[in-house]
């Protein structure tokens, strides 16, 4: 029987996700693992949506010992975000490796694992033992030795798409600096476009391809298909419980961990 147990909160952008779970930890203990596959950059804040300020886990202040580096959001602490640099490398192997490692030192803190975020590859990979290698969806066996609770929250897509658009209008000027601070660090734009949506239309007003509104409206428009594309995903990978408000969200962790 496997004892160990991990919680996930999943779904689109806008839905809601880090603030549930941030909510389901400081009730159950528990301990946050991105699935984002930019939040993982150092220095791509504005444009991942990252929150909290710098800090580590776990953290012993008697020792002055410091561990993971994380990112605190109103005293929890959040994994796998800010491990790698801007322009690097970071793949689906890199973040299954890490998190990997991760799991069993927060179960040996007494910790709950709540992996939360919107790269729904990175999470269902995780869950089902995907062994990256002989094509993207391989699944070769790797053991799962935990139990899962998936949880998404419900929010209809009109609301997310509103949600998206007034997003992408708010901070795109401050995006657009961000940006350009990359640039000048030396980050490549070919790698600010493949790393793609925000930084991709941020970029291209930049160079003038496409003036500011402009880029605004294609940035609004693809963050809706990104949506549309993480609605499916979950549609076709696993079955995420859907909860309404986190006082269900909490009971359903708590019948899960029993």
């Amino acid at each position: 029987m496997k004892s160990e147990k991990l919680v996930a909160v999943v779904g689109p952008t806008g839905s809601g996700k880090t603030a549930l779970a941030v909510r389901l930890a400081k009730k159950f203990n528990g301990v946050l693992i991105s699935a984002d596959s930019r939040q993982v950059y150092r220095g791509l804040d504005i444009g991942t949506n990252k929150e909290g300020q710098p800090g580590s886990w776990p953290f012993d202040a008697a020792q002055g010992k410091h561990g993971n580096p994380a990112r605190m959001i109103d005293g929890v602490p959040q994994l796998l975000i800010d491990v790698a640099e801007p322009g690097q490398g970071f793949t689906l192997a890199d973040w299954l490796a890490s998190a990997r490692q991760l799991l069993p030192q927060i179960w040996a803190e007494g910790q709950l694992p709540i992996v939360v975020g919107g790269t729904g590859l990175y999470v269902t990979a995780l869950l089902e033992g995907y062994q990256p290698g002989g094509g993207r969806f391989a699944q070769n066996n790797q053991p799962v030795d935990f139990q899962s609770l998936l949880l998404q929250p419900s929010v209809d897509r009109a609301t997310l798409y509103r949600r998206s658009d007034d997003r992408c209008l708010k901070i795109f000027d401050e995006l657009t600096k961000e940006t350009e601070l990359l640039l000048r660090l030396g980050v490549s734009g070919q790698w600010l476009e493949k790393i793609g949506l925000d930084y991709r239309y941020a970029f291209k007003s930049i160079k003038g391809e496409l003036d500011r509104d402009e880029a605004i409206k294609q940035y609004q428009q693809a963050s809706r298909q990104y949506i549309r594309r993480q609605l499916t995903w979950w549609r076709h990978h696993g079955t995420p419980v859907m909860v309404q408000t986190s006082t269900q969200a909490g009971q359903e962790v708590g019948r899960f961990l029993g």
